[in-house]
């Protein structure tokens, strides 16, 4: 009896595998010329067909094709003559062209929460999360009156929120001989920066440039003798919406070709690429496979489409390409995470929001380089990655006496990310000086900096001077003012490079600053 269970299991299960389509293999070619006959492509067996929706929809054929630094789609389209709109405001009630394109992937987005100087809060699941946060948060301190209801108040928000912020993700561009625009993400966009960002200043950084949407392609329309028309559609990688793969190998893809809506109605009939098309989920879409993928590069060192979060936790990240160009390299990148301040410890803020991710190099010599914010070296085709993390104000390389190479980083001036902590509105100082042998192995010349302004015993400002190269370091520090107002004085401490450390080799009270300042920031107002 078991047997035929089994097997209607297994044909179930394989009849099912068997229904989904494949990924549609894109190749790679090198066209001359880009916007004329596409009699060449057309010989081929097309990648999708147009699947009318309606009565009176066209019918047609797709081929898409990648050109190295952009997607090409070519497209005939069947039926009478194409009355396209001469005016942006009929350009739905008109014979038109809708593309739709996302990643292979959807955001993973964190449970909704948000998060402090101590660590991230997420909402509990269940019917009623914000009663379930209150009941386990008791009465901890700082909790306010009315906590729950505030809760379900933030909470709503949040849903309202969510669905603009995962469009972000997604392209949808309206295209005619005489217009283009992209009409999901900017839409979502410009409502998250009008309803959830214009009346909260300090929400306007989590949403930054990095998603709105940037340009739109460019289409050529070609009438057919016997009626219908060709297209051609040039998407450039820069107008991609986010990727998380430094491989581009995975596209979703939707092409929806519209004739002239009838008497009575905005839209017209509608042909299709994919016969599952729901709108807005690029899951109903198109797959498509680059053959062979396109690949960019982070940074010289390749570094990974990687970055840390605010509690220095490791996550994958998201890129938007350049232009592609092969020698270019990618250096802006974000993570999808919950936003967090200091002294957070109720809901507030937005849940998710991006942190940016800037990536930086320095080229050394000929194949070799240093690159940041993760300390990374690369020589010989071979990448290293070290503990550190670096800053890019004041990164500097140059090579030592030895053959060891020389890292600096600063002088600097930076702010606790969470304002929290002692004296967390304080500045801070820093100058790092770190070698790298011959053998890639890391160590420590010399570190300075201060907490600026903390106290009565730390300086009310600070500077620093170096030699040009780096064999002398000297640190400036002006002491707090005198009971009378009147400027506290500059001491300076020098260190000189000996050996493989440096060494403390001079100190002097009453002494002048440098002038003009390096970290001006601290001396605004001083003498």
């Amino acid at each position: 009896m078991r047997t035929p269970l089994v097997l209607l299991i297994l044909l179930g299960v394989s009849t099912a595998h068997a229904q989904e389509p494949k990924p549609i293999v894109v190749p790679e070619i090198h066209p001359t010329v880009i916007g004329g006959s596409i009699n060449e492509i057309s010989q081929q067996p097309p990648d999708m067909t147009l699947v009318p929706r309606a009565e009176g929809a066209r019918a047609g054929r797709i081929w898409v094709r990648n050109i190295e630094h952009s997607l090409l789609i070519f497209g005939e389209v069947e039926g009478g003559e194409p009355d396209f709109p001469r005016n942006k405001n009929f350009l739905l009630s008109k014979d038109h062209i809708e593309v739709w394109l996302a990643a292979g992937d959807d955001p993973d987005m964190p449970d909704i929460g948000w998060g402090n100087q101590f660590g991230e809060t997420l909402l509990p699941k269940g019917d009623d999360p914000c009663s379930e946060y209150v009941k386990q948060a008791g009465t901890r301190m700082n909790q306010p009156a009315g906590a729950e209801a505030k809760c379900r108040e933030w909470l709503a928000t949040q849903q309202h929120y969510r669905p603009f912020f995962s469009r972000l993700f997604i392209r949808q561009w309206l295209l005619t001989p005489d217009y283009a625009v992209e009409s999901f993400a900017m839409p979502a966009y410009e409502e998250i920066t009008a309803k959830f960002a214009s009346d909260l200043p300090r929400y306007r950084e989590e949403v930054p440039e990095i998603l709105k949407p940037h340009g739109v392609p460019q289409i050529w329309v070609v009438p057919k003798f016997k009626g219908g028309y060709t297209f051609q559609i040039l998407i450039p990688y820069s107008f991609f919406p986010p990727l998380p793969e430094l491989e581009l190998r995975n596209l979703r893809l939707l092409v929806d070709v519209f004739s002239p809506a009838p008497a009575g109605k905005k839209t017209g009939p509608y042909s299709t690429s994919s016969p599952a098309r729901v709108w807005g989920k690029p899951a109903t879409f198109n797959s498509l496979r680059l053959d062979p993928p396109r690949v960019f590069h982070l940074t010289p060192c390749d570094m990974p489409l990687k970055g840390a979060d605010a509690y220095r936790d490791v996550q994958d990240a998201w890129f938007i390409p350049k232009a592609g160009q092969s020698w270019e390299y990618e250096s802006n990148a974000f993570l999808v995470v919950n936003g967090s301040g200091g002294y957070r410890y109720e809901p507030e803020g937005l849940s998710p929001v991006v942190r940016p991710l800037h990536f930086f190099w320095r080229n050394v010599s000929p194949g070799e380089w240093v690159c940041g914010p993760q300390l990374t070296y690369r020589k010989d085709g071979k990448s290293t990655a070290f503990d550190q993390t670096i800053a890019e104000e004041g990164f500097e390389t140059r090579r030592a006496a030895d053959g060891d190479l020389l890292i600096k980083i600063g002088p600097r001036v930076y702010y606790s990310e969470f304002g929290s902590g002692q004296c967390g509105a304080c500045p801070r100082t820093s100058l790092l000086i770190l070698g790298l042998t011959k053998e890639r192995e890391i160590y420590t010349l010399l570190e300075l900096g201060d907490m600026v302004t903390a106290g009565p015993d730390s300086p009310q400002a600070e500077d620093f001077a170096l030699s040009p190269d780096w064999s002398q370091i000297t640190q400036y520090d002006q002491a707090q003012d005198d009971e009378g107002g009147n400027p506290g004085e500059w001491s300076s401490k020098t260190w000189c490079l000996q050996g493989p450390r440096y060494k403390e080799c001079g100190s002097a009270e009453g002494v002048q600053p440098p002038n003009p300042p390096v970290l001006k920031e601290l001396r605004s107002g001083s003498n």
